[in-house]
């Protein structure tokens, strides 16, 4: 049972279209638990949470829209690609980056939505319009590098990542996500080589100018780290060039 919440009342609440305006106040409150606290406590308050949607994503009976908006259709030619990290150790699995972003991204902006045109959906299921073997996902990124250089793709080029806090920047661009906590370091050759090779293969028209961290569209960030503009950036744009 978990320690920081209620489970009885979110499990009820899960069952409801408007889940994330039910929980709203409980996870405000859990967020600033966890800003408040070391980081022992900030790390166990959060895991309740994140284990909490990914166990009930995988037994699908968290309420998920059917239909809703066609997030993709604002999709535009990429000339755009940005670098974040995950800022959690290495190894992540799909399904708590799932579980992770259907919370801090999807069911936040369903709970408030921002463009008046799409103020009609809060309080609605909450519908990502992207599907993996029949199930609905809400990944922000398109890939996932590993740190023994693989590389795991999230998104299709033509769907629309939640990424870059910037709609018009989602738009055009690609995120390619580093499965590590790079707050204070810089990746190994290896896991920099690895993005290169995947951008010539698969980007090769982006230009140099246009391969940016997060930090640089959305000054509300230091993703994907302190060290990306002083070191890292500049590997990888040698090796492209």
């Amino acid at each position: 049972m978990s320690k920081y919440f209620d489970e009885q009342k979110w499990s009820e609440a899960i069952q409801h279209n408007d889940w994330y305006l039910r929980l709203s106040d409980d996870y405000k409150r859990l967020m600033k638990q966890a800003e408040e606290n070391n980081k022992e406590i900030s790390g166990k308050i959060k895991e309740e949470i994140y284990q909490f949607f990914e166990n009930h994503l995988e037994k699908g009976d968290i309420v998920l829209g059917k239909k809703g908006p066609n997030w993709d259709k604002e999709r535009k030619p990429i000339d755009t690609i940005i670098i974040h990290h995950t800022k959690n150790p290495p190894g992540i699995t799909w399904q708590r980056l799932n579980a992770m972003q259907l919370i801090r991204l999807y069911a936040i902006y369903y709970a408030s939505p921002y463009y008046e045109e799409e103020k009609h959906i809060k309080g609605q299921a909450i519908f990502s319009s992207h599907f993996r073997n029949s199930h609905q996902i809400f990944y922000a990124y398109h890939w996932l590098v590993r740190m023994d250089g693989a590389t795991e793709k999230l998104l299709d080029d033509n769907q629309i990542g939640w990424q870059a806090g910037n709609w018009e920047v989602n738009c055009r661009s690609v995120a390619i996500c580093l499965d590590n906590d790079f707050e204070n370091s810089s990746p190994s050759d290896l896991v920099i080589s690895s993005i290169a090779k995947l951008i010539k293969e698969k980007y090769p028209q982006v230009k140099l100018e246009n391969i940016v961290g997060h930090r640089e569209v959305n000054p509300k960030t230091t993703c994907p780290g302190n060290e990306f503009l002083t070191d890292w950036k500049l590997k990888l744009i040698n090796i492209l060039k």
